[in-house]
């Protein structure tokens, strides 16, 4: 193997993960025949629709285009950085660094992850936020505090270029950044 993608890696985490888990043994119960038993337990009122809709949207309100920041494009279905994206985020990640150190304010960087229109929405989504946190992780691994990174996928829902050609689809696997004073 000379080059693992991001997207098998998380891939073969999220596996070991969820394979630890299932590893563990469940305690026996064991119940003594003099124990009296329990009444059942009242169950839970019944929670609001708003908090089984999974975590709260992430608020992009504020957030604005910084030119410095260079956009970086993704081969299709592929959510690794590649020589030219680690270039890009290298130059991204000096020019983050020296804009904290000399300013000394709290910027957050929302990062977006984007795609082409190529697939299901469903699986745009999920290569955009593949996208989206690879760069993350670079940025981190470059010293950016990760207080001041978040990250998004708007999969194919806003694109760059809307024309149906490979051009234009390359133009759209992406990540873009955004930045605001906190």
């Amino acid at each position: 193997m000379t080059r693992l993608s991001n997207l098998a890696v998380l891939a073969a985490v999220a596996l070991v993960t969820t394979l630890a888990g299932c590893a563990q043994q469940a305690q026996p119960v064991t119940q003594s025949a003099t124990a009296p038993e329990e009444p059942p337990a009242t169950p839970p009122p019944p929670q609001p629709a708003a908090q089984e809709q999974g975590p709260p949207a992430l608020n992009t309100e504020g957030f604005a285009d910084e030119p410095a920041l260079k956009d970086v494009f993704f081969a299709p279905d592929r959510a690794d950085l590649g020589r030219e994206g680690a270039a890009i985020m290298l130059g991204n990640a000096r020019w983050l660094l020296a804009r904290w150190l000399i300013s000394n304010l709290d910027y957050v960087v929302l990062i977006e992850g984007h795609a082409d229109d190529k697939g299901t929405r469903d699986d745009n989504l999920a290569i955009a936020e593949l996208r989206a946190k690879a760069v993350a992780s670079f940025l981190r691994g470059m010293s950016v505090p990760d207080a001041r990174l978040q990250t998004i996928s708007y999969g194919s829902d806003r694109p760059v270029c809307m024309d149906k050609s490979d051009a234009c689809a390359a133009k759209n696997r992406r990540v873009h950044f955004r930045m605001k004073l906190q």
